[in-house]
């Protein structure tokens, strides 16, 4: 036996306003995500530690030492992306993880609470399209 929804018009009118917000919201989160020029922002815990843009082919590493719960993370950022090199985790899930640098990416050390994002606009997610 299967229930139906009970509820008035108001009650649905609240829902669909409630689920037009949340997609508006993701789409307006997501837009902003893309927007600039691509960064690799660096965070502990909450605080941002900092933020540098993607070099591009032929420009200079940039090498950052972030300071975590159980030490250093070793952070390489160069033409390929952002990625975890060292980091004194028990697992390196984050420095098996590889570069990113796609807008959206996150590397994450959980037992370091190292963050690792890329906002802006980077290349497509695309690596081919085959009819």
């Amino acid at each position: 036996m299967m229930a139906t929804l009970q509820g008035t018009r108001a009650d649905r009118l609240l829902l669909l306003a409630a689920l037009t917000t949340i997609v508006v919201a993701w789409l307006m989160i997501r837009s902003l995500m893309a927007s600039g020029p691509a960064v690799a922002a660096v965070f502990h815990g909450d605080t941002l530690l900092a933020t540098y843009p993607l070099p591009l082919a032929g420009e200079q590493a940039i090498h950052f030492e972030a300071e975590g719960e159980l030490g250093s993370s070793e952070i390489i950022i160069d033409q390929h992306g952002a990625r975890i090199a060292a980091s004194p985790c028990a697992t390196q899930q984050c420095v098996l993880s590889g570069a990113h640098r796609h807008a959206g990416d996150m590397i994450a050390c959980v037992p370091n609470r190292i963050l690792v994002t890329i906002r802006g606009s980077a290349e497509a997610r695309f690596d081919a399209i085959v009819e």
